[in-house]
């Protein structure tokens, strides 16, 4: 054989079939089947938002958002409350037609229904709510970990980009 060039053995295809295989079958996004139920993973952070939607613990869509200066402001709470109301907005054409499960780590939100006194922003959000059917579970922020870095994409990117540009002035 010579210097650069390549035989092209049967363990090579066999090993090219299965690369190939696996590529093929694995799939970054899952397709949605409606007769099986959606689960929410959201979360919000001092610079954006970012949610998850999934079936069998496969992604089936995500999203991102970035906060604007106003709604930088608000309270954990607040963003924690904007963040789902966004996730069920964008992906109301999946949700709205069946129950589904959201998880959040922001305890307090799964009793928003419950409240008595509600500012005009809440009493808002909490009637876009009630158009939904869904179930809200807890999850530790701990394991919360793929919304997570969605929501602080841009702060990640923002730094990043202090640190490249930092490298121009040294």
């Amino acid at each position: 054989m010579k210097k650069g060039s390549f035989e092209w053995t049967t363990a090579t295809h066999d090993a090219f079939k299965m690369l190939k295989s696996k590529l093929y079958e694995a799939s970054v996004l899952a397709v949605p089947n409606f007769n099986k139920l959606f689960e929410v993973d959201y979360d919000a952070s001092g610079v954006g938002i970012g949610a998850i939607l999934m079936q069998d613990e496969r992604l089936i869509a995500y999203f991102s958002e970035k906060l604007n200066d106003s709604r930088k402001n608000y309270s954990t709470y607040d963003k924690e409350f904007y963040a789902l109301v966004r996730a069920l907005d964008h992906w109301s054409h999946y949700l709205r037609p069946k129950q589904f499960l959201f998880h959040s780590d922001h305890e307090a939100l799964k009793y928003s229904n419950g409240q008595h006194k509600l500012n005009p922003r809440h009493a808002k959000w909490v009637k876009f709510l009630q158009s939904f059917s869904f179930v809200a579970k807890h999850k530790k922020g701990s394991t919360n970990v793929a919304v997570d870095a969605l929501s602080r994409r841009r702060s990640l990117l923002a730094i990043m980009e202090a640190r490249v540009l930092g490298f121009q002035f040294i």
